[in-house]
């Protein structure tokens, strides 16, 4: 993956992550409420693995 194809997909999956938390606070039942912090949780999750992918092959690891 290049280095512009993983950042595009970085700020693709912040900002659904974003959604998420958007969709968590005017959630007016419980599920919807965790649906949205899961996915808000993924979009990290994601985002910390791109970036560890990114300094692994830095590194030569």
């Amino acid at each position: 993956m290049s280095p512009v194809s993983a950042f595009a997909l970085g700020a693709v999956i912040g900002l659904l992550g974003l959604l998420g938390l958007v969709a968590a606070s005017r959630a007016h039942d419980p599920e919807m409420y965790a649906v949205g912090l899961v996915f808000a949780a993924f979009a990290v999750a994601f985002d910390f693995w791109l970036v560890k992918r990114w300094f692994d092959r830095a590194t030569g690891d």
